[in-house]
Parts: C-alpha cells; structure tokens; sequence
C-alpha cells in the first residue's frame, strides 16, 4: 500500500469548498425592479462555458471522499470491528449538521409563507438545493466497506461497471427517456468514489508520469468528442445561455472529467511527497476539514438570508446596473465568508452537543438508520421545505438520527472529517 499524503487530499477539500461557495455567491443576480424581485443567472457566454469545465470541482470532492474512506474502512477491518461499529458513528456525524439546518430553516420559511406563499416555495427549494450531495454521500459512505473489498480483489470491477450504467443512462436519456436521467445521481458519483479508492491504493503508482499524461489528454479528447458533436451539454455548470448543464443530473461526460482529475491529483501528489504545510496552513486546514459538511450546506442558506435583507435598500444593496453588481461581490463575498463563519460556529455548537452521546454501533438499527436518513435528506431535496408535503421527509430524518444515536454519555468530542 503507498504511503498517503493526506495534506494534499485535505488542501484539495478545502479548495473544493471554496470554489463551490464562490461559484454559488456570484451565480445569481437578483434586483429589484417596480418593487418585484427578479433573479436571473449572472454567469453566461462561451469564455464561461470553457470555464466551468476548468471550476467544476464536485468530482474531487467524492475523489477526496473516497480516499478518506478508504483510510477509515482500513483502519475498521484492523480493529476487527463490525459494520455496525463502522457505520453509526460516521453517519450520526453526518447527519448531525442537516439536523440543524431543518431546525432552523423549516420555521422560517413558515413564516415567510404567511407573508408571501410563493416566495416561500421560492426559498425552501433554493436552501434544500445542497442536499443532493449529503444524500448521494450517505450511500457512498455506507457501501465504502464492500467497495474498497471489491477494489482489493478487482481492481477495476467496479468503476468499469459504474461507468458503463452511466453511459447506459445517458443512451436511454438521449435517446428521450428522460426520466431516468437521475439514476446517475448515483451511477455518476459513485463512480468519483470510487476513483479516490482507486487514488488511496495508488492505482496509478505503477505509471509513468508520460503515461499518466496520456491518460489525461486521452479524456480531453474523449470529453471534446463527447461535447463537440453532442450530444453531451458544452457545459458542466447551469448557466444563462446554457441553463441545461452535465451537472444536473450528471452525465457520464463528468465522470471523464473525474478520471482527468485523478491524472491531474496523481502527478501533483508525485511532486508533494514528504512536503507538509507550515503551521498555520496546519491549523487552518485542521479547523476547516472537520466543518466542511456544515459549511456546505449552510452556504447557501445564508447568502439566501442575506439577499432577502438587501431587498429592503435595493437600490445600494442590489444595483439594478450589471458592471456595478460585479463591482460588488468581492464586498458581498467578504460579507458572506463572514456572516458564514458565524453561522457554521454555532451549528458546530450542536455537533459537538451530538458527540456527548455515543452513536449507535449496533448493525441493524445503523443501517436502518442511514436508509431513513439518506430517504429524509433526498425528498427534502426534492420537494424543499415548503409548505407541508416533507413533513415525511423531515420525520424520516429525524427518526433515522434518532436510530443512530443512544444517551449513552461519551467522553469522545471528536469529529472525524466528513
């Protein structure tokens, strides 16, 4: 097994993040015109759409994810450990930040629908339009242990067959059945997990740096061939002109994308080996790291709040005039980081209230635990958080952390990294 180079992995996450705050901040314009709220997509033209193939950065975070898992599943089987005693802890984790975020969220936007039904509607769905990616995670998580045990015995079982259901979709999507384009929500995803189990077992290791060079403008010019001729979107990111992207629902183009960045990471891991980061990058990155779940979903929450307030001073807040908007977002980028920061020290509050009680360990409860929890976390997604239709959903999210967690005190405080 190779000697891992977690720092690297973790910098890659922390970067990830913050492209992905940024991109959210900037994506949308909203002013008001006539005392009406309009929102309308800030990024657009040809320049953005080479662009966003360059930004698109979700792949690395399941690659991060999956090398982070692979350690975490290592060190399970070391222990002798049952599935149980794997799954609850690193679930609970998890879950624990969402559960805030519906505590919170779930009655404010009640109250904006006494005021305005539609505005409500409005919100609760761009809020929830994070989860995606907690639910697609917490089924990730919880086939880890069986898909590091297939990569140990096949290799390349496992990201061959993903990759040929992604493509499978695509075909069928193409091809006019869009309703199953959301298959690759998994299909697509599970794949970049599966290329960070690939990456922690060092899977290119044995390949020259001319070879992994070759690999990467192999998928260069197979996303070209995808892209140029169609019938795959010029883009990996909604935008004005291109509102229909790669990203939603994933096509198998984005899975391309991952293995160039596996290429990319790789020779830049060559080139890091034995480097460490001074102290303060150290601290930074190990405060940031363990938060990174909270942060991502609370980004969005509060540029949404934050936007609402500016609809009270439109005309200094909101500038009506494009050059003049794009003048003020690093102040609005600054504003959000901090408004963020605040938030994220509260929720962490909660998470480490969550720690003092032990998670579940035992088997069956886990797992019941995780399927009502990832059922909760992806209907709230889909439906918002207004008006009642998910109070299914957010009851299944509830009971399944309530399955995960026990009122066993536990002197155990930590937070391991999502």
């Amino acid at each position: 097994m190779r000697r891992q180079h977690s720092w690297t992995v973790d910098l890659l996450r922390v970067f990830a993040i913050s492209i992905v705050v940024v991109i959210h901040w900037i994506s949308v314009r909203v002013t008001v015109t006539d005392g009406v709220v309009r929102a309308e997509p800030a990024l657009h033209g040809k320049p953005i759409w080479a662009l966003s193939w360059l930004i698109q950065v979700m792949p690395l975070f399941f690659l991060a994810g999956g090398f982070a898992n692979t350690l975490i599943v290592d060190r399970w089987r070391a222990a002798g450990a049952t599935y149980g005693e794997y799954l609850g802890p690193r679930i609970r984790r998890l879950t624990a930040p969402v559960l805030a975020l519906v505590a919170v969220l779930t009655p404010l936007i009640a109250l904006i629908g006494g005021l305005s039904e539609r505005t409500a509607t409005a919100a609760a769905h761009v809020v929830a339009s994070p989860l995606w990616f907690l639910a697609v995670y917490l089924v990730a998580v919880a086939i880890a242990p069986g898909a590091v045990a297939v990569h140990d015995r096949l290799p390349l079982l496992l990201p061959l067959a993903l990759l040929g259901c992604s493509i499978a979709v695509d075909a069928l999507r193409f091809g006019g059945a869009g309703q199953v384009a959301e298959s690759n929500l998994l299909f697509v995803w599970l794949f970049c997990h599966q290329l960070g189990v690939l990456h922690a077992r060092s899977a290119l290791g044995r390949i020259s740096d001319l070879g992994v060079l070759l690999l990467a403008g192999l998928c260069v010019a197979l996303l070209v061939l995808m892209v140029g001729p169609g019938p795959y979107f010029p883009t990996t990111l909604g935008v004005g002109d291109a509102q229909v992207s790669n990203l939603a629902p994933p096509t198998s183009a984005i899975s391309i994308l991952a293995v160039l960045q596996l290429a990319l990471v790789t020779l830049v891991d060559r080139r890091v080996i034995g480097w460490e980061p001074g102290s303060a990058v150290r601290g930074v990155v190990g405060a940031i790291v363990p938060l990174l779940m909270t942060i991502y979903l609370w980004h969005v929450p509060v540029i949404a709040v934050l936007t609402g307030i500016a609809t009270l001073a439109p005309t200094t807040l909101l500038p009506s005039d494009p050059q003049t908007w794009w003048e003020t977002r690093p102040l609005w980028i600054l504003l959000g980081a901090v408004v963020l920061a605040g938030v994220v020290q509260l929720s962490a509050r909660w998470d480490m209230f969550c720690a003092r009680y032990a998670a579940r360990d035992a088997t069956m409860p886990a797992v019941a635990g995780t399927a009502l929890a990832a059922g909760g976390v992806y209907s709230i997604w889909q439906f918002g958080l207004f008006p009642a239709g998910p109070a299914l959903a957010v009851l299944s999210l509830v009971f399944g952390a309530a399955l995960l967690s026990t009122s066993r005190r536990t002197a155990d405080k930590s937070s391991a990294p999502a």
